[in-house]
C-alpha cells in the first residue's frame, strides 16, 4: 500500500512540475532586457484644448498590446463633426511601453484624415508627444 501512495504521489508531483514548465514557457518574455510594459492607457482622459470643450476619449485594451479610444463626452468636439461613440485613437503598445498609431483628425470645413500619434500614459497623464493637435497633450484621468 505505501509504494502504491508513493508512486501515486510521485506521478502527482512529475505532473505538477509539467504544468508549470509549460505555463512558464507559454508565458510572454521580453524581446529586449529593456523592452517596458505598456503604459495605462486604459479608462476615460479629458482633451486639454480650449476648443474641445469637455471632449472625453474613453480607451479600451484590445488584447494586451492594442488599445481603442472612443468619444466618451462630446464636449466641443460636435463643431468638428466627431459623434458621441466614434473611434478616433487606434493604437498598439511599442518596445518602450509607449502607445502608437492613428489619430482620426478632422477640421471644421469637413477635411478628415487619420494623423500618426505617439502618446505616454502614466497613472495620472496621457500626453501625445507626437500630435498635430494639441487637444491630446498632457490630458488628466477622469475620475
Amino acid at each position: 500500500m505505501r509504494t502504491l501512495l508513493k508512486r501515486i504521489l510521485m506521478v502527482l508531483v512529475v505532473a505538477l512540475a509539467a504544468v508549470a514548465f509549460v505555463t512558464a514557457a507559454s508565458a510572454q518574455k521580453k524581446k529586449y532586457p529593456w523592452e517596458k510594459e505598456p503604459g495605462p492607457i486604459a479608462g476615460k482622459w479629458k482633451a486639454t484644448c480650449p476648443a474641445s470643450g469637455n471632449l472625453q476619449i474613453e480607451f479600451r485594451l484590445v488584447g494586451d498590446k492594442k488599445a481603442s479610444g472612443t468619444i466618451a463626452e462630446l464636449g466641443g468636439a460636435g463643431k468638428y463633426g466627431y459623434k458621441q461613440g466614434e473611434e478616433i485613437f487606434r493604437v498598439a503598445a511599442d518596445d518602450f511601453g509607449e502607445w502608437v498609431g492613428q489619430l482620426k483628425w478632422r477640421s471644421v470645413a469637413g477635411a478628415e484624415r487619420w494623423d500618426p500619434v505617439r502618446l505616454v500614459a502614466t497613472p495620472e497623464k496621457l500626453n501625445a508627444t507626437m500630435t498635430t493637435d494639441d487637444c491630446y497633450k498632457n490630458m488628466p484621468r477622469v475620475r
